[in-house]
């Protein structure tokens, strides 16, 4: 008897292995897909590190901040290049894993990058330059710590409530020159001979005239200590950023809120700006502009005219001070007041006693504050209000007060040079002084080698980058990821 052959075996298992197959190959597929969204998402992690691993070198060693310099010494800034750095990482990265072995391997990924924008970056002059302020204010939050920012101890309270800097003292000094000018017009023709016509013989001898003409012939040849060599250095203000139109960041990126107030993100500021910025005081030799600090409170092209402004700005506090508190002092209005009796009397005419007294004590006062810019210049401190033992210019020396400015006691109590210089910033615009400041980031980058080209608006600190990728085998992939240095 033949015995019957059946093939439902065979056909059940052609069935399971069809079945099973599509599933092998589904979650191939699927695992391609999640293989090439991870490999995508870890190497644009790797590149975009890279770039930011591309800081500019020389801003960091100056000036200890981290910006992205998108002229690459290569021409003017342009953010494609930085794109076309990160499609570069990314495709070198990709690269890596395509290998063919003596068995044939290949990538099942098969990745490269087709094309990088960044949709979004930011400028370090970008809000006014309060993206560069945010890195500065972290960078002093880390290195000095906001206790020791609180600890610094102003005289800035003092200065602003006594608006020394509006009171006029000049002009009232020349009103009572032009009071007392009348008064002496009127005697004179009260003295003029009726029958010869000659006019009064007698000119008023008033040792306030020689103070007034030394003054006429400006303050800074006075106060600069003889020794001392002034620089000569001076720039070309407009090829900086102050004095250019900036360039803008692209949907601006938000930096992160420091956990300070505004008051000591100020402080932070400041002292950042004294100890990276030189001054007459503290002169740095490869800076361009030598008297840095000068130059973020005046903006002008020469160390020479920005020094010439702050010793007048700082000449004009000393005389509103120093006036104030001569007219308290009642010993020294009573010199005055018998100094200007003698000279009245020598010229026959009591009656302007009074008009003589009120130009003696304001050329006093001139005389002191000379000298007290020129103690400042010296290095020493200076008590911000003065008392009878700290007042250094006696009313003898008043016609000989220009030869006698070394002649002054140390205080080792009150304001430096660098304290007013503090005391200024405080009253500028802030976004005037990033500016300025920005200015001499690119003046002394510029000199050094290989960044001819460098800009502070053409440095990235912050970007939102959107790639897309595609795979050998059909897939494709878009991601975006935002980095930053804050």
């Amino acid at each position: 008897m033949k015995k019957e052959k059946n093939g439902y075996i065979t056909l059940y298992l052609t069935l399971t292995l069809g079945i099973m197959l599509s599933l092998v190959f589904v979650l191939l597929e699927a695992v391609r897909n999640n293989t090439i969204r991870m490999e995508t998402e870890s190497v644009m992690d790797i590149g975009l590190y890279s770039v930011f691993g591309e800081f500019h070198r020389e801003l960091l060693e100056q000036y200890d901040l981290f910006f992205i310099d998108t002229s690459y010494g290569e021409g003017r800034p342009d953010v494609k290049r930085s794109e076309e750095h990160l499609q570069y990482y990314m495709n070198e990265n990709f690269q890596k894993d395509r290998v063919e072995g003596w068995l044939g391997f290949r990538d099942l990924t098969d990745l490269s990058c087709d094309n990088v924008e960044f949709e979004c970056y930011t400028y370090a002059s970008d809000r006014q330059g309060q993206v560069l302020k945010s890195q500065i204010v972290d960078y002093m939050q880390d290195k000095t710590g906001i206790e020791a920012a609180q600890d610094i101890l102003y005289q800035f309270d003092v200065l602003k409530n006594g608006n020394y800097l509006s009171m006029d003292i000049s002009g009232q000094w020349s009103v009572a020159e032009e009071n007392l000018n009348v008064l002496v017009e009127e005697k004179k023709k009260e003295m003029i001979d009726p029958e010869t016509g000659e006019e009064f013989p007698i000119g008023l001898d008033n040792p306030a005239d020689y103070v007034k003409d030394v003054k006429a012939q400006g303050a800074l040849g006075l106060v600069l200590p003889p020794e001392k060599e002034i620089s000569s250095m001076s720039i070309h203000p407009e090829y900086y950023l102050s004095h250019r139109t900036i360039s803008q960041g692209k949907g601006i990126l938000s930096t992160e809120e420091t956990l300070v107030d505004k008051a000591t993100e100020d402080i932070l500021f400041w002292e950042y700006l004294m100890e990276k910025c030189s001054s007459y005081s503290s002169v740095l030799e490869k800076a361009v502009l030598k008297y840095q600090i000068e130059y973020l409170l005046s903006g002008k092209g020469s160390d020479l005219e920005n020094l010439e402004e702050i010793v007048e700005d700082i000449l004009q506090i000393r005389e509103g001070v120093n006036f104030l508190y001569l007219i308290s002092d009642q010993g020294k209005v009573g010199e005055a007041d018998a100094l200007a009796w003698l000279v009245s009397a020598l010229f026959f005419s009591p009656e302007i006693k009074d008009a003589v007294k009120a130009t003696i004590l304001f050329a006093w006062s001139y005389a002191e504050s000379v000298k007290d810019v020129r103690i400042l210049l010296d290095g020493n401190k200076l008590p911000l209000l003065k008392s009878s033992t700290t007042w250094n210019t006696p009313l003898s020396q008043l016609l000989m007060f220009t030869s006698c400015l070394d002649q002054y006691d140390v205080s080792s109590e009150g304001m430096s040079y660098e304290d007013y210089l503090r005391f200024f910033l405080s009253l500028k615009s802030e976004e005037e002084i990033l500016y300025r400041f920005m200015d001499i980031c690119e003046m002394d980058i510029r000199v050094t080698e290989g960044n001819e080209y460098f800009q502070m608006d053409g440095c990235i600190s912050a970007v939102k980058a959107k790639v897309n990728v595609s795979s050998g085998y059909g897939n494709g992939y878009e991601i975006s990821r935002t980095y930053t240095y804050e």
